[in-house]
């Protein structure tokens, strides 16, 4: 009887924490690539910045929310180093979206993994110092990765990208 009574309420957990899930829409995953789509993309020059693009890579995927739904983004992401003989606080970039014959229609901008906390609401009206960001240090010589997304929802129609670095300090 006991065995019985702890089946009955195993069973009865499993199907009150699935209900949530058993009224949901079922995914739409036909609008969803087998695999993550490229986007062309390319480099400003960075002579004179004390920094060194390695790698970029952009691709249309997907995010997935909690609700179960799929929202298409372009991730870019890449690799940096530190060539300026000296430690970086953070390496500011602008990623662009290029519409035809390479005119910008839509930018923003990023930092080096180490300094994305720069993004901070905080920080960039002004409220926030960098000293008090503790934001960890690019050593001299030192690499680094960058990342990027854009909601498909929130761009004008493109057909490239873009990475320029901004600022290094």
């Amino acid at each position: 009887m006991v065995i019985r009574g702890a089946l009955f309420l195993t069973l009865l957990c499993v199907i009150i924490l699935g209900l949530p899930w058993a009224h949901a829409a079922p995914l739409d995953t036909t609008g969803i690539p087998d695999a993550p789509t490229a986007v062309p993309g390319s480099l400003v020059p960075t002579d004179g910045l004390g920094v060194r693009l390695f790698s970029h890579r952009g691709e249309w995927t997907s995010f997935f929310s909690m609700s179960g739904s799929s929202e298409p983004i372009l991730m870019i992401n890449g690799r940096l180093e530190n060539a300026s003989g000296k430690p970086l606080t953070y390496v500011k970039l602008q990623f662009e979206l290029l519409g035809e014959q390479d005119v910008v229609v839509f930018r923003d901008h990023g930092y080096n993994r180490k300094a994305e906390a720069l993004r901070e609401e905080d920080y960039e009206a002004g409220k926030k110092a960098l000293a008090d960001m503790a934001v960890e240090h690019l050593t001299a010589g030192a690499q680094d990765d960058f990342r990027f997304i854009f909601f498909k929802n929130d761009v004008p129609e493109f057909r490239a990208y873009r990475i320029r670095v901004l600022e290094t300090r």
